[in-house]
């Protein structure tokens, strides 16, 4: 196998993923005979001996799996901290220790009190049961990252703990790291079927991991049992824990593809069967909170976005519900019928202001836009003649007509700054809107009139047919700069509108016009049959600058549900719904054929107006186009509903299934290049219709739309967790992981070199993991790392931990060898043993100035040392090399003309005149030695044969002073 496996095993207390996904079902046994353990104490699982809890305990008490920390406070029976624990999460049926690569399930039941007596009730007695899975020859040692921080926490005042106390924070998800080699264990609470939280677990093997090393050793449990689904069911005296069969996919070069896994278990030991694979595995994405919004009536989110500060802001329509506004705010109460929302929350799900927007008869919002001055605009219908104008806006009276178009601004207190209607004698509908960055807000629909929209634009008159679409331009202020019709003799709408960064502008919409669309030598000049989507940029003055039909030969359609969005880098988005089986896709992409019946389809264009891909979204069912949002990555959040069954999610993301009744939401994230990185229903068993997508300024998602499901909506302690009958808004954040941008840093460098190397800083991110080659040092849980290389190189990773830990971004490093340098003497010359390109000596550790050659000759006593530099460009220093009791040059010239030799030539005696103590060395002209005498002042040289010879001097010390011939002659 290879690549990143992951296995996820899940309870309603577990989950497996190449993923392998298994959930664990634990039930309370209430029926059977307690079976009391004494070996651990209440105080060891719980950990409540005298503990204060914090503020935020109802927090911890509306239903949350917490993992907490042990600090401590967790001992045995005897009161010995247990340090081989690490964290608690208690359930309502069993409490759960992990540590030391093992979970321990502790069952507890007390006997019934049915007295006052204070002695019986001293008497009475907790039973407990304890079962424990170990892995086995796992790393008890691995190393734990603890993510998401939670507001609750517990404070200990123990013996051992000190006259402070110890305080105990809690996590919503911890990961193990090299639990087995290159196999991570991920341990956090999920929702299960029925939306309740439960504990998970993960185990993802990374590349060069083998999954077969995973086993978990049952010990304490009565029997174990393989199910013919696959799930596996222990047995305990107080209660059970199923776990559901494994779920298992891998992903390579982008390509998802579901690996088929099932249990073994042979002597209490569960292990796992897997097919080959090949890649990496990610689950994505992690809901991080979701909430009703209303209901009892009818609510609708229709539109959200997000501000600078990560503040999400949802608009839509209320009818006879209670709790929409704030009080305080603007409108406090619905002025009758429907009336328009609007509501902020901040990003951890807390309602921080609402209010209606509306007057006496129907109102509905469908645009929604928040400027980066934190500008907040509202569009949408109304029917009302009051309650929506403020005095001396652009129009401050309603046009008459079946319905008039609105635009509205806000501040972020949510303070009414102005409003006007947009709109003629006849009707107006859909009114969504968008702000660039130059101070201009833009305002879309149709209209069946032709009077009060055109102002200096590109078409000034109704091109005849039932409806034309409109456009028009708002300064900050509320004061109209111009606005044109759209259309030909058809009926024609504006859906949807975008801004780029450039201060163009982009109208979307749908029409089955023939003419006045497109522009010559666009993608599609002509209709396709039927109703095609549209897609015009103008701009800022008004000035169309292209347009494009886009549809195949049956009926598109895209609702007004904000189809139409630029990325960072001037491309545009649309998205839509159609039967059309040609015309849509793009060969080669991710979906080129459609799945049947009403697909969803994705199209990018680049600001020239040629597509660059497009794709079909769907399943055997019906798909409707929704909303998109591009983030500031050019990833493409797209949100609709489906009736699907098939070809919505992907393995290991939030709701992989059809949640039931009429439809789900899908939540699906693209790439620039129109590869899809996840997909996901979201949705009970009712109906859910996602109609919105946004996004925060660290890549989380958001969606809204409509729900009447009770079920598999809010998460636990969100701002509204029941759902109240109806049609209610729901509002979801998603936390999507983030893979690094880059990775900074020399390709080469030299042997036992230091270096820094640096990813992108990715907003939000919860840690970096950081691998280095074998045999370097560095560690870091940051975006940057120094490091010190051995003498080879290999391949420095980096992934980002956020919501999920993303895949490693490798850099491949070479290590440049170094010759080291070795100082060599020779009397007082000192030279290195290798040739190097460069030299600089050293003494004291200060630089010899000017010596840089291959050798220097020393003129003090003290600490020599050199640095080289090799061809490469790496250096290295050498060793100290020391030198004591050196003979001055000035006195070694005087010593070599104070020393004399006679006679010369000599046959007995060779005399030595010298101001001190000489040491010689006597050798023939091949070098061959014949004497050696120390501190000598006359040498018998009768017993050499005659010849020439050669007489070295030193000193006491071994220092070199001089070398003279002379003849030995017989007699």
């Amino acid at each position: 196998m290879h690549g990143l496996l992951h296995l996820s095993l899940q309870q309603s207390v577990l989950s497996v993923t190449t993923y392998f996904s298994f959930y664990q079902s634990i039930f309370h046994n209430k029926n059977t005979t307690m079976k009391r353990i004494l070996l651990l104490s209440a105080c060891l699982l719980a950990g409540r001996c005298s503990f204060a809890k914090s503020p935020s305990e109802s927090w911890h008490q509306q239903n949350h799996l917490l993992l907490i920390e042990n600090k401590g406070q967790i001992t045995d029976q005897n009161g010995h901290p247990r340090s081989d624990i690490q964290f608690r999460m208690e359930t309502p049926e069993v409490n759960v220790l992990i540590g030391n690569a093992s979970l321990h399930y502790q069952w507890q039941q007390h006997d019934a009190i049915n007295t006052k007596d204070i002695q019986s009730l001293l008497n009475k007695k907790s039973n407990t049961y304890r079962m424990d899975v170990s892995l086995v020859g796992a790393n008890p040692d691995a190393s734990v990252i603890k993510e998401g921080t939670q507001p609750y926490f517990e404070k200990y005042y123990l013996a051992h703990l000190g006259l402070n106390g110890t305080i105990a924070h809690s996590y919503s998800k911890v990961t193990y790291q090299n639990v087995y080699p290159d196999i991570d264990w991920v341990i956090y609470a999920n929702r299960d079927a029925n939306g309740a939280e439960v504990l998970k677990y993960d185990f993802v093997v990374h590349p060069g991991g083998n999954a077969a090393l995973i086993q978990l050793k049952y010990e304490g449990s009565t029997s174990l049992k393989l199910n013919e689904d696959g799930s596996l069911q222990a047995f305990t005296p107080m209660g059970n824990i199923k776990e559901q069969a494994p779920y298992s996919y891998s992903i390579n070069e982008n390509t998802k593809t579901t690996v088929s896994s099932e249990f073994q278990l042979k002597n209490n030991v569960l292990s796992f069967k897997l097919a080959a694979y090949k890649g990496t595995l990610i689950i994505d994405p992690s809901l991080e909170w979701a909430t009703y919004y209303g209901g009892a009536g009818f609510d609708l989110g229709t539109v959200l976005t997000c501000d600078n500060s990560g503040h999400v802001y949802v608009t839509g329509a209320s009818w006879m519900s209670m709790d929409i506004a704030t009080v305080g705010s603007y409108q406090y109460t619905n002025a009758g019928d429907f009336d328009a929302f609007l509501a902020k929350f901040d990003s951890d799900g807390n309602r921080l202001w609402a209010t209606y927007y509306g007057g006496p008869t129907l109102d509905y919002s469908f645009g929604l836009a928040c400027d980066q001055h934190d500008r907040v605009y509202i569009s949408g219908i109304t029917l009302s003649t009051t309650g929506i104008s403020t005095a001396g806006s652009a129009q401050a009276t309603y046009a008459g007509g079946g319905g008039d178009d609105y635009l509205a601004r806000f501040d972020s207190s949510g303070s009414l700054i102005w409003a006007t209607y947009c709109g003629s004698s006849g009707d107006e509908y859909n009114g969504l809107c968008a702000a660039d960055e130059f101070g201009h807000v833009y305002l879309t629909g149709y209209t069946t009139g032709n009077d009060n929209i055109y102002s200096n634009g590109h078409q000034s008159t109704n091109g005849g047919g039932p409806k034309d679409a409109f456009l028009v331009q708002y300064d900050t202020s509320g004061i109209k700069q111009w606005g044109t019709f759209y259309g030909g003799s058809g009926d024609d709408q504006g859906d949807g509108v975008a801004c780029d960064r450039l201060g163009f502008v982009y109208m979307e919409g749908h029409t089955n016009s023939a003419s006045a669309i497109s522009t010559s030598g666009s993608h599609q000049p002509a209709n396709g049959g039927g109703f095609d989507d549209f897609l015009v940029k103008f701009n800022s003055a008004g000035v169309r600058q292209w347009a494009t039909y886009y549809g195949g030969t049956a009926d598109e359609n895209n609702g007004n549900m904000r189809p139409v969005a630029c990325d960072k880098n001037n491309n545009v988005y649309i998205s839509g719904q159609t039967p059309s089986t040609t015309g849509i896709a793009t060969s080669g992409s991710y979906q080129s054929a459609s799945g049947g019946g009403t697909d969803a389809f994705l199209v990018k264009f680049n600001s020239a107006g040629t597509r660059t891909w497009g794709t079909y979204y769907g399943g055997s069912g019906n798909e409707n186009g929704g909303s998109i949002a591009c983030d500031l990555s050019n990833n493409i959040f797209w949100c609709g509903f489906t009736t699907s069954t098939d070809s919505i999610a992907t393995p290991g993301s939030h709701q992989t299934t059809f949640g039931g009744g009429q439809d789900d939401v899908f939540l699906t994230k693209f790439d620039e290049s129109g590869n899809q990185i996840f997909g996901t229903y979201y949705g009970g068993n009712s109906l859910d219709e996602g109609i919105a997508v946004g996004f925060d300024n660290i890549g989380n998602a958001y969606i809204s739309g409509g729900t009447a499901s009770p079920n598999n909506i809010a998460t636990p302690g969100s701002f509204s967790t029941t759902y109240a009958g109806g049609i209610a808004v729901f509002l979801a954040k998603f936390c999507t992981s983030v893979n690094a941008i880059s990775l900074n840093g020399p390709d080469s460098i030299c042997a036992n070199s230091t270096q820094l190397y640096t990813t992108t800083a990715i907003a939000g991110a919860d840690g970096y993991i950081w691998t280095i080659p074998a045999g370097w040092s560095g560690a870091s849980d940051s975006n940057s790392i120094s490091v010190t290389s051995n003498g080879t190189g290999g391949q420095i990773t980096v992934k980002v931990i956020r919501c999920d830990t993303s895949t490693a971004l490798q850099f491949n490093v070479y290590v440049r060898p170094v010759l080291p340098a070795v100082i060599t003497a020779n009397g007082f010359v000192l030279s290195t043993v290798n040739t190097h390109t460069s030299y600089q000596w050293f003494f004291n550790g200060q630089i010899i100035n000017g010596a840089q050659n291959p050798t220097y000759t020393v003129t003090q006593n003290g600490n020599y040392t050199v640095v080289v530099t090799n061809p490469g460009g790496c250096t290295d220093t050498s060793d100290v090399f020391a030198i004591s009791n050196v003979v001055a040059i000035q006195n070694v010239e005087q010593l070599k003309n104070s020393i004399q030799i006679y006679p010369n030539p000599a046959n007995s005696i060779l005399n030595i005149l010298s101001p001190v103590a000489l040491n010689i060395n006597i050798t023939g002209m091949d070098g061959r030695v014949f004497i050696n005498k120390d501190n000598v002042k006359a040498i018998d040289i009768s017993n050499l044969s005659n010849g020439v010879y050669m007489i070295r001097f030193t000193d006491k010390d071994g220092h070199f002073i001089k070398t003279e011939k002379f003849t030995k002659l017989s007699l």
